[in-house]
């Protein structure tokens, strides 16, 4: 099915963005996805160009706001008190294995154990964002965004004292000391402070788009999705290189076979 339509797609690519694209009250670029088809014309659209690239997150609930952990209201706290939380995590957490010696990445290395940092997790791949916008609650419409990375980066060199002063949201790219960063093709924003919102405007790739996109996922698609992700290797043992991945997988694995076995007992 996945060579048919990127076949299809050759020279429709724009006419199928234009079918499927709308806006909303955030100025953003909206996309309802009803077919995987339109998934791949829109990820083709959004290539790298011109020395431009964009990175993806994807979100299981639609309705979730952009915003890391740290920012959302049940975490939330004043005057950088989350970065307090976050040296005593650092200071349990060498007692369960090696951390890097640089803040940034000991915050980053924090955020992928489900921390809440004022980290929010962005991808390279767009499969990888596809994996998270559909791997829970089926019941809801998922969705990925594509941003245009802020122009200001971290350096590895970044301290605490000096993110305390920021008051912005910027980019982060990690050099790829964990597995789970390297298979995830990590990225980070960083909010400063955690609850700051990403500035949408026009963006650097075309003019009349914004710097942010969105593609709604109807929760119909998100089985497909997965089986898809799955046949091409995007499964929870690839974005969790770890025992816990491995057993997820062959769970996984189990749960598709008893279900193929009973549909050619029915058929």
């Amino acid at each position: 099915m996945i060579l048919k339509f990127v076949i299809r797609m050759g020279l429709t690519i724009s006419e199928k963005i234009e079918e499927i694209m709308s806006s909303n009250e955030s100025n953003t670029t909206l996309y309802n996805i009803s077919s995987l088809e339109h998934l791949h014309a829109i990820f083709r659209a959004y290539r790298p160009h011109n020395g431009f690239g964009v990175v993806y997150r994807g979100q299981a609930d639609c309705h979730w706001k952009l915003l890391p952990k740290a920012g959302r209201q049940e975490y939330l706290l004043p005057d950088d008190r989350d970065l307090g939380v976050f040296k005593d995590w650092l200071d349990r957490a060498i007692a369960y294995e090696n951390v890097p010696n640089y803040f940034i990445e000991q915050l980053a290395l924090a955020q992928h154990h489900g921390l809440a940092t004022r980290l929010l997790d962005w991808t390279i791949n767009p499969l990888i964002a596809c994996y998270f916008a559909c791997c829970s609650y089926p019941d809801k419409d998922g969705v990925i965004y594509i941003l245009e990375l802020p122009k200001t980066f971290a350096t590895v060199d970044l301290s605490m004292e000096t993110l305390k002063e920021c008051s912005e949201v910027i980019s982060y790219r990690p050099r790829q000391f964990s597995p789970r960063i390297l298979n995830q093709g990590g990225i980070f924003t960083i909010h400063n402070p955690p609850d700051t919102t990403i500035d949408i405007g026009p963006g650097r790739i075309a003019l009349d788009m914004p710097n942010l996109v969105q593609i709604i996922l109807g929760k119909n698609l998100k089985h497909d999705i997965l089986e898809m992700l799955s046949d091409y290797g995007i499964d929870e043992r690839y974005i969790y290189p770890d025992l816990d991945g491995l057993s997820r997988s062959l769970n996984h694995s189990m749960m598709r076979m008893v279900r193929q076995r009973v549909e050619r007992i029915d058929l």
